[in-house]
């Protein structure tokens, strides 16, 4: 007789999955996640002659730019190389910057996946994390050599940079996930997101020093997370000497919304499909 197998059911409920049943959906479906990433960057990179070696081209643009004018025109003084000081800040700053720009459209950009299949649709854009990931490795490799070229002395404080670049993701995937819902309902968001990105970096310290802020408003910078990430990042490679107190607020800022995201993203969820 031949054997009857039976697959494993599926229950389709109305109720609202828990924080831990709905992560448990994503480990399900993490393979989808990498596959995401690997077609993002096939498509990004196809027929190139470069290929990632672009990754590099837009963050030495940057420095090249910044240091003529803030270095060159504006004499913009700073206790380290002014190469060093703009490429820590632009690489962490493209970091956010990607997860934050395509993470946000990434729903609005694969409605016929989201009507094809069943997944849990904070894959798409945790999707973009990887390959922002990639491409924030390849410059780093550059950082790594103009770091030593200019023999900076790096010191215990190097073993707080991993934990640094995963609190950047934390909050670039926080805002990511609040717009990303967002936009299935309100389609002008994703016209509005590219001018965040842009007038974003002049209220971060990418390629000015908080110095040249006045002293009683410096602090207020901090408001902001990326400019304290950017901050700590420097001083964990050894390009700022001073940790400012401040720079927590922006540890904290990032910590709270992750989980305002996450309870809005899982809770408008289930309209997706339908707005999409």
């Amino acid at each position: 007789m031949e054997e009857i197998k039976i697959l494993p059911t599926r229950i389709i409920s109305s109720e609202q999955d828990s924080l831990a049943d709905y992560f448990k959906k994503v480990v399900q479906h993490r393979a989808l996640i990498l596959t995401l990433a690997k077609r993002d960057l096939k498509v990004k990179y196809a027929q190139t002659y470069l290929g990632l070696a672009w990754t590099i081209v837009q963050p030495v643009t940057a420095v090249i730019v910044f240091s003529l004018f803030f270095s060159v025109l504006l004499e913009v003084k700073n206790d380290y190389p002014y190469v060093l000081f703009v490429l820590s800040g632009v690489l962490l700053w493209n970091l956010f910057n990607y997860i934050f720009s395509q993470g946000s459209t990434s729903l609005t950009n694969n409605q016929d996946l989201i009507r094809k299949l069943y997944f849990p649709k904070i894959i798409l854009p945790l999707s973009k994390v990887l390959v922002a990931l990639v491409e924030f490795g390849v410059t780093l490799v550059l950082l790594i050599c103009l770091l030593i070229f200019f023999q900076i002395n790096i010191g215990w404080q190097i073993i707080f940079s991993p934990l640094i670049v995963a609190i950047t993701i934390v909050f670039s995937t926080a805002v990511m996930l609040i717009l990303s819902a967002a936009t299935i309902k309100n389609r002008d968001l994703n016209h509005i997101i590219p001018f965040l990105i842009n007038f974003g970096i002049w209220f971060t310290p990418v390629f000015y020093p908080v110095s040249i802020i006045p002293e009683k408003f410096s602090n207020l910078i901090y408001l902001n997370p990326m400019a304290g990430f950017i901050e700590l990042f420097r001083w964990s490679i050894g390009i700022q000497e001073v940790f400012n107190p401040y720079y927590l607020i922006s540890v904290l800022l990032s910590f709270v919304l992750l989980i305002i995201s996450l309870i809005y993203f899982i809770r408008t969820e289930d309209s997706i499909a339908d707005n999409i």
